[in-house]
């Protein structure tokens, strides 16, 4: 990597000559647009060159925008229709801005050597190839198909570019930091709309969002948050513990309340994984014998209706509508599901190598099977790969880390992933931007563990050496 004073100089010079066209551009822009517009292109524009500067910018504003950002347009709940939000505006600068900058600078690589380089870059070239069959043979918009390919890619060069740009223990820290002031700010939002009646979602989701997503991001954080609190000497201060285990249960509140099944199931490995792995499995026991007794007394009403609707058995036409499986009735929204899982699998033999293409398909509430029906065998084989590798390096970083916090932090994600592979079975929550882009990030940060533990160990020698040549007088 190039030193810091040469890497500034190069900064200065060309921002310098970006300067004055960019300025051209704005005061352009401004005289020409209404008031919003030219806000956001103020915005887009300062985005940019600040990220051109500084990339620890760049990813703290990551950081507060995927949960914090507004949400424009609409969707249905068949996948129908459109959003935009700030957040995908200012991570396509981001993100555009990091690769022009990689390509300045030479010496700095985009993509640095991880073990999932590979099955991301497969599982890319098989949807583009997939989605432009589906195009050509009229089965999708093209338009519609290659945007979301593109969201695909967006996520995975939020990985690329936090593993590539980690240094140091103090950045993971920060961001580590950062990560959670966004979950304590969702949270708080998330409570504040109790006294509206309706499910919990959200921030600028409004009342047409999907709670779902909220559930599943949740889940993922509390995952991260116990292993720090269930491992003994992680947090040295014990009002920090208590600040984290207070955060955490009462996340749980409007994690119940989104009332999304699916989040709740995503709970149930999270339970058993901290009950097996947890040197303080017996709190973890504890605290859900507590729930068993307490939770007929405590549990709003709409979360015990929630249960119960699951697998009620309707009348008249609405009984028409459900499914059973396993001898049990499903409600009619849980059956509408497994009836679009089954035509999935009687459609898939019509392009079992390649699927239908992204979009090329109708809609489908299932990511597994999502992938395998847009992108065949070999998209299934890609996505599988990538989530499989992502789960044995995490497991090899808890258990080969040496220091306690990342071990802890790496354990946490690991359980977090289950988690999202549970979610995921009703939902396309390796899709949704609101939880893949912080998965995606914390990917990042865990991954790097290794290579910053060489780095500090490092440092740790070189200060030994120095101490050790102070006492023999070389050096004073």
């Amino acid at each position: 990597m190039a030193s810091g004073p040469l890497l500034d100089k190069q900064i200065t010079k060309y921002t310098a000559i970006l300067a004055a066209p960019l300025s051209i551009l704005v005061a352009f822009i401004l005289v020409h647009t209404n008031t919003e517009t030219a806000l956001m292109v103020a915005i887009g524009v300062g985005v940019l060159v600040l990220t051109f500067i500084n990339t620890d910018f760049a990813i703290y504003t990551l950081i507060f925008s995927m949960l914090l950002s507004p949400e424009f347009g609409s969707r249905s709940t068949t996948g129908e229709g459109i959003t935009i939000r700030i957040d995908d505006i200012i991570s396509a600068i981001i993100l555009f801005t990091w690769l022009a900058k990689m390509a300045l600078y030479k010496e700095l690589a985009i993509f640095k050597k991880t073990p999932l380089n590979k099955p991301m870059g497969l599982y890319i070239f098989i949807c583009f190839v997939s989605t432009g069959f589906g195009a050509m043979a009229g089965r999708l918009n093209p338009a519609a198909g290659f945007f979301f390919v593109l969201k695909y890619i967006q996520f995975f060069l939020i990985y690329f570019m936090v593993i590539n740009h980690v240094r140091s223990k103090k950045q993971i820290d920060n961001y580590i930091l950062s990560i959670l002031i966004t979950y304590v700010i969702v949270v708080i939002v998330a409570l504040s709309q109790i006294p509206r009646g309706y499910r919990l979602t959200a921030p600028f989701e409004g009342h047409g969002g999907e709670p779902n997503t909220l559930g599943g991001y949740l889940i993922m954080i509390i995952s991260i948050n116990l292993a720090l609190v269930l491992t003994p000497g992680i947090l040295a201060k014990p009002v920090h513990r208590r600040l984290l285990i207070t955060i955490t249960a009462i996340s749980v509140i409007p994690f119940l309340l989104t009332n999304s099944r699916g989040s709740w199931v995503s709970a149930i490995p999270v339970i058993i994984a901290f009950v097996v792995l947890s040197q303080r499995r017996y709190i973890v026991v504890g605290w859900i014998v507590f729930f068993i007794i307490v939770a007929p007394l405590v549990l709003p009403d709409t979360v015990i209706d929630r249960v119960r609707y699951t697998f009620q058995e309707q009348q008249g036409y609405s009984r028409t509508l459900q499914e059973e499986v396993g001898g049990v009735t499903l409600d009619t929204s849980a059956s509408e599901r497994v009836r679009s899982w089954k035509l999935a699998f009687e459609e898939f033999p019509q392009h079992p190598i390649l699927g239908f293409g992204v979009t090329g398909w109708r809609f489908l509430d299932a990511q597994f099977i999502r992938v395998l029906i847009e992108t065949g065998l070999l998209g299934l084989y890609a996505f599988v790969r990538i989530l499989a590798l992502l789960l044995k390096n995490v497991w090899k970083i808890h258990k080969e880390a040496k220091i306690p916090f990342f071990r802890a932090y790496a354990l946490g994600f690991y359980i977090a992933i289950i988690a999202m592979l549970t979610h995921s079975i009703g939902a396309n929550t390796f899709i949704i931007i609101r939880i893949m882009e912080p998965f995606w990030l914390i990917a990042g940060l865990v991954m790097s563990i290794p290579y910053i533990e060489e780095i500090e160990l490092e440092k740790l020698r070189q200060m030994e050496d120095r101490a050790t040549l102070v006492k023999m007088g070389v050096v004073s």
